[in-house]
């Protein structure tokens, strides 16, 4: 259950977030919405880059960097350990985790509640909003920043894919050995674990969807005033 939670949020910020973010223009405004969530993506990155043996040379958000976008880049090995597949392996999709759980804690400190399950909760949900909670303001606009910053670049998954797959049949052959040795063990570990990370997934699936519905009106509201202005008269 968590993982498909997982995959909704992920794609809401790839084909939701994103696309809305660049509806409201390519202007200072539109990056100093995206700075928290690019600064959130960046840091993940250099993070994970110096806990796998690498120091960073350069870290850039989208904000000050000439091609828009935001980079990092890592420098020499500080320790004799490091290894580039093992950085390329969990750096590329560190922004995609760190991202999950910001949205979690946001979803936390604005006292917002869970999605409604039904329609029939939608009502009870909504009276349960804390609409006058400064805290739930300001959390929607980061929350959107970090949901359409937290999927993986085309630059990173050019960069994982590779380490990616080898790493992925290296799994499932553990995983049909252990079965073979122990069936049900690998089972019983996953719905633990799923246990374990569901009400994370939840948050951050709730704020990311709350998020976009925020924008969303102003998106839609801006795309229509540029159509009117680039209409013959």
């Amino acid at each position: 259950m968590s993982l498909v939670l997982i995959v909704v949020a992920l794609i809401l910020g790839a084909f939701v977030h994103r696309p809305m973010l660049g509806r409201l223009g390519g202007g200072t405004a539109q990056h100093l919405l995206r700075l928290p969530g690019n600064l959130v993506h960046e840091l993940a990155h250099a993070v994970m880059m110096l806990l796998t043996g690498y120091t960073v040379s350069d870290l850039k958000v989208s904000l000050f960097d000439p091609a828009g976008r935001g980079h990092v880049a890592s420098g020499p090995p500080w320790t004799r350990f490091a290894r580039p597949w093992l950085t390329n392996l969990v750096s590329p999709v560190a922004p995609a985790f760190v991202g999950l759980g910001v949205l979690a804690g946001l979803h936390v400190w604005s006292g917002a509640p869970a999605l409604p399950t039904s329609l029939e909760a939608l009502g009870p949900v909504a009276g349960l909003i804390p609409w006058t909670r400064w805290q739930l303001w300001v959390a929607l606009p980061l929350a959107f920043s970090v949901a359409a910053e937290m999927s993986p670049s085309d630059v990173d998954f050019r960069i994982w894919r590779a380490p990616a797959f080898v790493a992925g049949v290296l799994i499932a052959g553990a995983v049909w050995a252990l079965q073979r040795l122990a069936p049900g063990l690998v089972q019983g570990e996953l719905l633990a674990l799923d246990a374990v990370i569901v009400a994370t997934a939840a948050r951050a699936l709730t704020m990311a969807a709350a998020s976009a519905a925020l924008v969303w009106p102003v998106a839609w509201a801006l795309t229509r005033l540029r159509t009117r202005e680039r209409a013959p008269t």
